[in-house]
């Protein structure tokens, strides 16, 4: 269970940096231990704190003393998470140019819950002034982007993948047994969580679609890739395997091009496993000369209370080095430093 954040962390921020946003330089030590230590539901507890205990906006404070990539992290780290893939979501649009991959990761690797979240707020988050409505991360959409990406985006923006009850999910839970006594383990079955039939139906449609005809029939495509449940999805590819003897992501790649490709090609990586996806978007973003900062903060702050763990293991796995190490090689300063803090050195 977490703790909720004590009042004495407001009041830590406070001591430590008293004084010292009057001078050059700020105490962002005390800023790192106090913040990247904390979750983001606690993390608006001690902004509510401060307020209260001096008077002061603690993101105006912040905003004043810090730069940088350093501020951007501390900035993201203070957002509510629907309302930062919002946010993230309004500066790809509304920026100089469209940054389609940043649209492309957050519909291609969120969850209906989460995109639902994201509506929710998008409103607020990018039209301010203007009355909320659910409509209008459609409308941005529609006029920022054309052809089977935005239908791509439109039908990933609606949060309507089917996803399992948690019943249904709790039915297929099985004990495994050792001459017919339990182990106190379990294995999940999935012939109670999968319509096989509909899974070479679909794997069949797919190949019809893309191999089997003349063209690309791009709408029965997004239809087939974003609407069936998690564990339906992978059946399918697993059917198109076998009726194939290739792999999902290596139709895609042939078959589609361009922005629309990437995002059926996320979406399909990310139901597959999304760890692994983050890591190889991690990787990305620090490979070779320059750093894709604005991407690595994202991602990082993003994944931080959700899949970290998991993702760390993918990226060692994958590069055979720990992900604490290749931000230490990367970053520098203590924009370096709050990465670290955030991930974690084991």
């Amino acid at each position: 269970m977490i703790t909720v954040c004590h009042y004495t962390h407001a009041v830590l921020i406070s001591r430590k940096q008293n004084g010292l946003f009057y001078i050059v330089g700020t105490n962002e030590d005390a800023i790192i231990h106090v913040i990247a230590n904390r979750t983001n539901a606690q993390r608006q507890k001690i902004k509510k704190k401060f307020k209260t205990a001096y008077g002061e906006d603690l993101i105006e404070r912040l905003d004043s003393e810090l730069s940088g990539d350093f501020l951007e992290t501390v900035m993201a780290l203070f957002v509510p998470p629907a309302h930062y893939d919002a946010w993230c979501i309004k500066e790809a649009i509304y920026g100089p140019g469209t940054d389609e991959s940043v649209l492309i990761e957050i519909f291609g690797t969120r969850t209906p819950k989460q995109i639902q979240e994201i509506r929710a707020v998008y409103g607020d988050v990018a039209s301010p002034n203007r009355k909320s409505g659910e409509t209008l991360i459609e409308q941005d959409i529609e006029d920022d982007t054309s052809g089977d990406f935005k239908r791509f985006l439109i039908s990933a923006c609606q949060g309507g993948r089917n996803e399992l009850d948690p019943e249904t999910l709790e039915e297929a839970v099985e004990p495994v047994l050792f001459e017919d006594k339990p182990t106190g383990q379990f294995i999940i079955n999935m012939e109670k969580l999968v319509n096989v039939a509909k899974a070479k139906r679909d794997a069949q449609k797919l190949f019809e679609v893309t191999e089997d005809q003349l063209g690309t029939d791009e709408e029965e495509m997004i239809r087939i890739f974003a609407l069936p449940e998690v564990y339906q999805s992978r059946a399918t590819y697993d059917e198109y395997v076998k009726l194939t003897q290739r792999d999902v992501e290596n139709t895609i790649d042939r078959e589609t091009s361009g922005n629309f490709g990437k995002g059926l090609l996320t979406m399909v990586m990310a139901l597959k496993c999304r760890p692994k996806y983050f890591a190889e978007r991690l990787v990305w973003c620090m490979k070779g000369l320059g750093t894709h900062d604005s991407d690595l903060i994202r991602v990082i702050v993003s994944r931080a209370e959700i899949d970290m763990v998991q993702i760390k293991e993918c990226f060692l796995e994958m590069t055979k080095q720990t992900l604490w190490n290749w931000i230490d090689q990367d970053c520098s300063g203590d924009y370096c430093k709050i990465l670290k803090a955030i991930v974690g050195q084991n």
